[in-house]
């Protein structure tokens, strides 16, 4: 449904950008019985937290019901969430964004034999991207893939990935996590260490030296995976 996905992000893309946002990515699609429209958002600066999210739901739904004509052809659900730890790289400047992170890009013909190359993006033009990987024994090297022959790019899983959904929480569990508050809890708003269990209520985590603390879900600002303490 291309129509209405151009339609929708035709509306959304100034809004969102006045608010500090970016329009990631839109899709309409189904899913099971119903369709959904789907508007993946991030922040220009910064992490996006699920206070956004409330917030960004109820804008991108009144700017949505404001199309004329009506270019839906059915009810759907709307579904507003950020782009996530594998988001799809395809416009310019989420190429440039990405720009020292950890990618993975999947080949359209074999390079060296491989369909699929992971490394940090070191530079993207219009033709090409260039792509720092490891090979045998430790060494770097730089690849200039071009454009046209890639059949996708992504954020690859090795970033720091940001905790929302209860996926992702699932995702963490016996993995390293950092966690801000918005109150103090034990006189304090951060904390890092292990996630030994997660609920719809709270999150257990035990820290280096092995003490635990629970964190309601409704006090968390902000969560992400980590590889350090």
């Amino acid at each position: 449904m291309p129509e209405v996905i151009d339609k929708v992000a035709a509306v959304l893309t100034d809004a969102l950008t006045e608010q500090g946002f970016d329009l990631w990515d839109v899709r309409y699609e189904k899913q099971d019985a119903d369709m959904v429209l789907r508007v993946l958002v991030d922040r220009l600066d910064g992490d996006i937290n699920m206070d956004d999210l409330v917030m960004l739901t109820e804008l991108i739904s009144d700017r949505v019901d404001e199309i004329q004509p009506d270019p839906f052809p059915e009810a759907y659900l709307l579904d507003v969430s950020s782009p996530g730890a594998e988001r799809d790289l395809k416009r310019p400047r989420d190429f440039d964004w990405a720009v020292n992170k950890t990618v993975e890009l999947e080949l359209k013909t074999p390079m060296d034999g491989e369909m699929t190359l992971t490394g940090t993006l070191v530079s993207a033009t219009d033709e090409a991207i260039t792509l720092e990987v490891v090979g045998k024994k430790g060494k770097r090297t730089q690849v200039t893939i071009p454009m046209d022959q890639l059949k996708r790019a992504h954020l690859s899983i090795d970033q720091d990935r940001i905790l929302m959904t209860d996926d992702d929480f699932a995702w963490a569990i016996e993995k390293l996590v950092q966690v801000s508050t918005y109150r103090k809890i034990d006189g304090q708003k951060d904390f890092v260490g292990e996630l030994t269990e997660e609920t719809p209520e709270v999150l257990v985590l035990a820290d280096e030296d092995g003490q635990t603390i629970e964190i309601p879900r409704d006090v968390v600002a902000k969560a992400r995976h980590t590889n350090t303490f």
